[in-house]
């Protein structure tokens, strides 16, 4: 079967991983088995480079890997030094553009696959409970749909996490049954979610009449996050529609940062970085002819709630010049989570107005606003 075009994401655990490409025909993700015809997905991980070689070869009949036009890694938990390294890596054996690469949480996979399905999976919240080596625990998925796009972000308590090492299969049963219903109680849940190689034992005949009650769906396997991943990236290959949300999690930038351009129309903002963006990945610049005064105004519009801030960032010892005679190089990026550098430079205009090099910054502190 040939797919195209092509998206592929990937799910790296930390001893299997797993591979799933988009299916145009069936408009949804396929995960990769290792032996032709059989349901064996894991593929154990070793390292990063081994497992990308064994994964080009599982490829090979699906399409090109090189010619993807988007790939997904989902990871436990990313770091900029993390992120660097798997990017690195897969241009480095893939071939694939950086621009087409991507590195997310499970968190975030678990949440582009659920919005992947339709509305009454997660109409209410949906439940995510993980059972891998020594630990059973629980992620609650919250999406508001009164903005536009949706707004998602993920839960997690302390007593939602259990260790079970060693335990009989009925007191994991009923450690499963608590969870279950201490989440149940405090919020309305359509779907229920289990994933990993600690549920295939099926211990949890007592859970399992908790978790289907009250009309919820409850569904089981160990290839979400590889399918998350690939969702993500079909969204990214604009595949399949357009991205309908913005996951917010704690690494994520909750505003978007806009330039004010009165140049081009009333109140017309050119948008540089958008929500939901790593914020060691926030980072954008363009030119810009200056009409007007010698300041630039930034735009930051927060996604969850509250007053939108305006930023002015004048330019003292800016040469007079004619409207429209001074181009500006203008960058932004973040340094944390909630702390934002501007930067303006100038670029002068051609040989008739040349660049005083002087350069303007500020740095905005986001913190509690």
């Amino acid at each position: 079967m040939a797919v195209e075009p092509f998206a592929v994401g990937f799910d790296l655990g930390k001893e299997y991983s797993q591979i799933c490409c988009w299916n145009a025909d069936t408009k949804e993700p396929v995960s990769i088995s290792v032996v032709a015809g059989a349901e064996k997905y894991r593929i154990p991980t070793e390292s990063l480079e081994l497992f990308l070689k064994k994964a080009m070869r599982l490829l090979k009949p699906f399409g090109k890997v090189h010619e993807a036009e988007a790939v997904v890694f989902s990871v436990e938990e990313t770091t900029e030094e993390r992120v660097e390294e798997i990017r690195r890596t897969a241009m480095q054996l893939m071939g694939v553009p950086e621009s087409r690469i991507f590195v997310q949480t499970r968190e975030e996979s678990f949440c582009a696959y659920v919005l992947s399905q339709p509305r009454e999976i997660w109409r209410h919240q949906t439940v995510l409970f993980i059972c891998e080596g020594e630990l059973l625990e629980a992620v609650v998925l919250h999406v508001g749909t009164r903005t536009v796009p949706f707004l998602a972000r993920t839960e997690r308590q302390e007593s939602w996490r259990r260790p079970i090492s060693g335990l009989e299969p009925e007191d994991k049963d009923e450690i499963l049954c608590e969870m279950a219903r201490e989440i149940f109680s405090e919020r309305a849940v359509s779907s229920v979610f289990l994933v990993g190689e600690g549920f295939e034992d099926q211990w949890y005949e007592q859970a399992l009449r908790v978790l289907c009650g009250s009309g919820r769906r409850v569904f089981a396997g160990n290839n979400l996050f590889a399918k998350g991943a690939c969702c993500r990236a079909v969204q990214e290959a604009g595949l399949n529609g357009g991205r309908t949300y913005v996951f917010l999690d704690g690494d994520k930038i909750s505003y978007n940062v806009g330039l004010r351009t009165p140049g081009t129309g009333k109140n017309a903002i050119y948008t540089l970085l958008e929500a939901g963006e790593s914020w060691y990945e926030a980072k954008a610049e363009c030119e810009a002819l200056l009409c007007g005064d010698s300041a630039v105004e930034f735009i930051l519009k927060p996604m969850q709630g509250g007053d939108t801030l305006k930023e002015t960032l004048a330019l003292p010892g800016l040469p007079d010049r004619p409207s429209r005679a001074t181009r500006l190089r203008i960058s932004a990026e973040f340094l944390s989570v909630d702390r934002l550098r501007v930067q303006v430079s100038d670029l002068g205009f051609g040989e008739l107005f040349p660049s005083s090099d002087l350069t303007w910054s500020e740095e905005v502190d986001l913190g509690g606003r």
